[in-house]
């Protein structure tokens, strides 16, 4: 069989550690209303967060309606009225600042791979946010491009999103492309509208409740390089 040649990797949750920085985003916004963050409050706004993105991808809410909807159903749960837009500006400001953590072996793995490969970032975040992240987190210098949701017009998993990146890589064939993302909605839900073959990483043995599935799946990002190398065999 060939081997992949260009490799389509989401960001947050994949490369760089969204978790991390989420929490200290919403720590920084309580504490500016006086408010302490605690493990089931943390918990409560990642469940609202991720609802209101998988709302997005549904193209039930738009991006702005998500970065604003988002905290003021987290802050009316805990019993306070905001202004979402406001609120969304100090958690973003703090994303920025301080979501470049990357997963542990992520930036050695691509590097390694940016010697053999082509090396895209497929992600839905805000452009302003990611791009200050991809800068502080060293990733840049290994990928040949960055595309991103507010500048496509469209989001994973549309199939418009993918076309829209085929279209803008030179020389792009889907049979020799490999999506390696964290979210089953996003990416691999996203190669499946797209028949583009995907890695889904699944570092924490999660189950599969949809009815597509990955062409890979993986704990660790290293693992990568065996499904590379017996793509060749």
């Amino acid at each position: 069989m060939d081997q992949y040649h260009t490799l389509l990797f989401d960001l947050d949750d994949t490369l760089l550690d969204f978790g991390r920085a989420e929490q200290t985003a919403l720590e920084n916004v309580m504490a500016h209303f006086d408010m302490e963050a605690t493990p089931e409050s943390f918990q409560l706004y990642r469940e609202i967060n991720k609802a209101h993105w998988e709302m997005l991808e549904q193209n039930e809410l738009s991006k702005n309606e998500v970065l604003s909807l988002r905290h003021e159903r987290f802050f009316e749960a805990l019993g306070k009225k905001v202004d979402g837009s406001d609120v969304d500006l100090l958690y973003r400001k703090s994303i920025a600042e301080h979501g470049h953590h990357l997963f542990d072996g992520a930036l050695e793995v691509v590097e390694e791979l940016s010697r053999t490969h082509r090396l895209f970032i497929i992600t839905n975040g805000v452009k302003e946010t990611q791009q200050k992240r991809l800068q502080h987190s060293g990733l840049l210098p290994y990928f040949s491009g960055v595309f991103i949701s507010e500048d496509t017009g469209y989001q994973k998993p549309m199939r418009a999103f993918f076309d829209y990146v085929a279209a803008r890589i030179e020389h792009f064939d889907r049979k020799r492309a490999l999506i390696i993302g964290d979210s089953l909605t996003s990416d691999i839900k996203g190669g499946y509208n797209s028949n583009i073959d995907t890695c889904w990483y699944n570092p924490f043995g999660k189950s599969n409740p949809f009815s597509f599935s990955p062409h890979y799946e993986i704990k660790q990002l290293n693992e990568i390089y065996q499904i590379l190398t017996s793509r060749t065999s």
